[in-house]
């Protein structure tokens, strides 16, 4: 009988806790095991767990363990059979040896305690195959790497490089460089492309115009279309004789007689009992009322706070209005409706200071002339209307902004003018459009508005206390004061009507600036009986009233029935100085043969005609797409600074985050080995890919956050204007953001170079690649929300925040699981980071799969695995969402600011 076994009599029942629930139920022992052992050494021992026991463990060497370690180690089989895991070495086992694990010495202990191999602790004992090498199926041998493959630790099969990669022999990484010379030859391409590009257009600067290849317009107008040009060509010989002289000027008046046809019916406005009240108690616009006439030029004038701008916001439709009505040709219409009908030049001037005085000119025209015009025809209207305003000298020139001026102020001034010229509109307002500019410039452009207005152009200026030639250019003039009419009539009447209230005009002085002395309540000077007044300004408007009153209403008669009505004399620009006639302002008053003002009412053909023209004005969408494109490319070329800072921050921060990955050798995961073998695994380093993923996300925030704001929330007013002339609001953003694609490209590709040669993980430069651009897409799409909502200098820093905030929410401090278990997930999977973080982590250890129980660092760290597309499919999603909540915005926060 073996000594080892005990009569069972004598066998003491062992008492067993349960353990967790599994499909076997395990037994632990409670007490120490009675039971008898013979050792090698002849000796019995009752059990292991006593003194003498462990004793004689000690004396054992590794002759008869297997066990390196002299400490009494004893093996521990990892296998019934010869199985060797892939990846594995497992050179001395056999089916009757079969591999075994032996304790580790104290060296080997601590060197798996920090993530290292170490050498085998024992004759049969595996070893994980070493980088530079593959070990095949069976484990029996350790081939050196090939050149030309690379074999990261644990290879069972050599891992094929890429093309062009560098991989000698026994390389555990491979270092692509295929990508870094794409991006040399990348970049010298491209740098060809815009020298091309800038030598070309030095090219076109210095092309003379050939006037004989222009077309002509006449062929393609009717009989109508040719007599206006007739004698609009003899007004303007006769009473603008420098403009006549200029060629451009009949070329400019041919293409423009195309839109503005005799025929059709112009746009006349009727508001009657205009009132605005922006808050209870506080009204700007009191109780307005007038008429003013297709074909007319208007001045609208008044000290500051009168009312002038809020006028002109609620008559083009900018401001809704809380009382009163307005017609359009005699019928109440929305403004809005009318808007590729109208032009209007703001005070500021709103142009693109990255273009040239041409390419704004040329812009507007493309995208608000009508579809059918070749852009031939457009090229050679712009450069009419160039050489009209007095811009031909700098039509070459960047624009420049108030920090970096290239133009001067009146240039920038006439840019802005010739921007809603170039649509040929049917009615045109201005704001001031000759502040900033000099005596000759202003005369200049006054003149070239009173030869389109004689096209039947309604003209509407906001002016201050003009030049008297100026002032007796308009045919009308508006004179509000408290938010009253003051005054609303023909130009050369108004000293007339003053004239009759007690004021007398000094013979050489300028009626302009006594008129605006009158209505701001300082006319006492010129007051017949220097008589003064408590509120002088509310006895005007109260004497205009009484005097409207007393006219009676306006009459209205459909247009075909009465002649066209210009009030303005046709040499109002030579006029001398006001001289009164000699009928007292009563009598003329009274005169039955002085003409009413008469509101003219469209007939629903011309109507039908007005909406045919609407149709037909502007581009189609995809040709505004394709022009705001265009021109954005064009604005990113010219800020190159930027641009180039872009992309070399990109670079040296991909570079960085290489750089900080580099030592580990592209062995940025190490887990649990599977089956029996788990128990010679080293430290787990779950951290460094996903690490690697944050810090990835957090470096494009950096780069890319600042950059897109500047792209996307600096043309905020641009956009209002272009917005409110009729240009289409979504082909605008569509361009701008199709336009950005080529930045995002280029700086996800100077990122990803550098970083990839650095890190050299061991998931594929093209998903590295794509990820990285999908990310730079949420990052700029997330930027061009912040930009749309704060001011244009707290942009940039908000945006770095947030760029910061959506990469801390990548999942890995704190942690995705711990995250599960606040039962917040959705919170985070909101941020793009999580996604860009969790395919970082998914493609570093899905091609481990052979080595690894990647089932328990999925459940250690909450990503999941195997998922690429998906996580790249999400950020598609995440960054178009932001690009339509920055549309959205842009629309409606920054409409109304605007």
């Amino acid at each position: 009988m073996d000594p080892r076994q005990d009569d069972p009599k004598d066998k003491k029942p062992s008492q067993s806790a349960p353990t967790s629930s599994s499909a076997e139920a395990t037994e632990v022992p409670t007490e120490i095991p009675a039971e008898g052992m013979l050792m090698p050494n002849g000796k019995y021992y009752s059990n292991f767990s006593t003194l003498e026991s462990a004793g004689s463990y000690a004396t054992l060497n590794s002759s008869t363990t297997g066990c390196y370690a002299e400490n009494g180690s004893m093996p521990i089989l990892l296998a019934t059979k010869d199985e060797c895991n892939l990846g594995f070495f497992c050179p001395n086992s056999t089916d009757n040896a079969p591999p075994q694990y032996c304790p580790p010495s104290y060296q080997c202990q601590a060197q798996r305690m920090m993530g290292r191999n170490c050498l085998p602790q024992g004759l049969l004992e595996p070893v994980v195959c070493e980088g530079g090498y593959y070990c095949p199926k069976g484990g029996k041998e350790q081939i050196e790497c090939p050149k030309g493959s690379f074999c990261p630790t644990g290879s069972f099969e050599p891992w094929p490089c890429a093309y062009g990669a560098i991989c000698p022999a026994k390389s555990q990484r491979q270092i692509v460089t295929m990508p870094f010379g794409f991006m040399i030859a990348f970049d010298i391409v491209l740098g060809i492309i815009v020298g091309l590009g800038f030598f070309i257009s030095a090219w076109r600067k210095g092309r003379k115009k050939n006037y004989a290849a222009l077309p002509n317009p006449e062929k393609d107008m009717d009989d109508d279309d040719i007599e206006l040009i007739a004698k609009g060509s003899k007004d303007a010989a006769e009473d603008h004789d420098d403009l006549s002289a200029n060629p451009d000027f009949q070329v400019f008046m041919r293409y423009i007689s195309r839109l503005i046809k005799t025929k059709d019916v112009g746009l006349s406005f009727d508001f009657e009992g205009l009132e605005f009240e922006p808050q209870p108690g506080k009204k700007i616009l009191k109780g307005v009322s007038g008429y003013i006439q297709s074909g007319s030029m208007w001045a609208v004038m008044g000290g500051s706070g009168a009312g002038k701008s809020t006028f002109f916001n609620v008559l083009m439709g900018k401001t809704r209005h809380t009382g009163g009505l307005i017609k359009v040709n005699g019928h109440p219409k929305d403004m809005a409706k009318y808007k590729k009908l109208i032009g209007f030049v703001p005070q500021d001037d709103i142009v693109l200071p990255e273009l040239t005085v041409r390419e704004n000119i040329l812009h507007s025209a493309r995208c608000r002339l009508p579809m059918t015009w070749k852009d031939r025809d457009i090229q050679a209207y712009v450069d009419a209307l160039i050489s009209c305003i007095g811009l031909s000298h700098v039509q070459h020139s960047l624009v420049g902004d108030a920090n970096k001026p290239v133009v001067s102020g009146g240039q920038r001034k006439r840019v802005s003018i010739g921007m809603e010229l170039a649509a040929a509109p049917r009615c045109i307002f201005l704001d001031e459009p000759t502040s900033g500019l000099d005596a000759t410039s202003a005369s200049s452009i006054m003149r070239l508005l009173k030869a389109i207005t004689k096209l039947g152009v309604t003209t509407i200026t906001i002016i201050h206390q003009p030049r008297e030639q100026i002032f007796n250019g308009f045919d009308n003039i508006l004179l509000l004061g408290l938010g009253s009419e003051i005054y609303a009539g023909p130009t050369l009447e108004a000293p007339v009507y003053f004239n009759s209230l007690g004021f007398t005009f000094p013979q050489r002085a300028n009626p302009a600036d006594i008129i605006m002395d009158i209505i701001n309540g300082e006319g006492f000077e010129y007051r017949q009986d220097h008589a003064t007044s408590e509120t002088p300004v509310a006895r005007l408007i109260e004497n205009w009233r009484t005097r409207h009153q007393r006219e009676g209403p306006a009459h209205h008669a459909p247009q075909q029935q009465q002649q066209p009505q210009h009030l303005l004399p046709e040499d109002g620009y030579n006029t001398p100085a006001y001289d009164p006639p000699e009928q007292p302002y009563h009598d003329a008053l009274a005169d039955p043969k002085r003409p009413h003002p008469v509101s003219m009412i469209s007939t629903a053909d011309q109507e039908a005609e007005l909406k045919r023209t609407m149709k037909k004005r502007g581009a189609s969408w995809y040709a505004q797409a394709y022009y705001c494109c265009k021109r954005s490319i064009t604005q990113q070329v010219r800020l190159k600074n930027s641009f180039f800072f872009e992309i070399g921050t990109g670079a040296f921060a991909g570079g960085i985050i290489g750089l900080s990955a580099f030592t580990a050798e592209g062995q940025l995961f190490k887990g649990i080995y599977h089956g029996s073998f788990s128990i010679i695994s080293h430290a787990v380093n779950y951290t460094s890919a996903p690490q690697l993923g944050l810090l990835g996300a957090m470096a494009i925030g950096l780069a890319a956050s600042a950059p897109a704001v500047k792209v996307f929330g600096e043309e905020k007013l641009i956009f209002n204007r272009e917005a409110s002339s009729g240009h289409s609001m979504s082909a605008y953003y569509v361009g701008k953001m199709v336009s950005v694609f080529p930045r995002l490209f280029i700086a996800a590709l100077h990122f990803s170079v550098f970083m990839g040669i650095l890190a050299t993980p061991v998931m594929s430069w093209i998903d590295m690649f794509v990820a990285n651009l999908l990310y730079f897409f949420c990052v700029y799409g997330l930027a061009s929300c912040i930009g749309m909502v704060v001011k244009r200098e707290d942009g940039p820093l908000l945006a770095v925040m947030a760029s910061l905030i959506i990469g801390i929410l990548g999942g890995v401090a704190p942690p995705l699981s711990k995250v599960k278990q606040w039962n917040i997930e959705f919170l985070w999977r909101t941020s793009p980071g999580v996604w860009f973080t969790e395919s970082y982590f998914s493609q570093c250890l899905v091609p481990l799969d052979h080595l690894y129980m990647l089932d328990l660092a999925k459940e250690a760290t909450g990503f999941n695995l195997g998922k690429f597309g998906l996580d790249m499919g999400v950020l598609v999603a995440l960054g178009t969402v932001y690009r339509v909540i920055a549309f959205v915005l842009l629309v409606t926060v920054q409409r109304k600011r605007g």
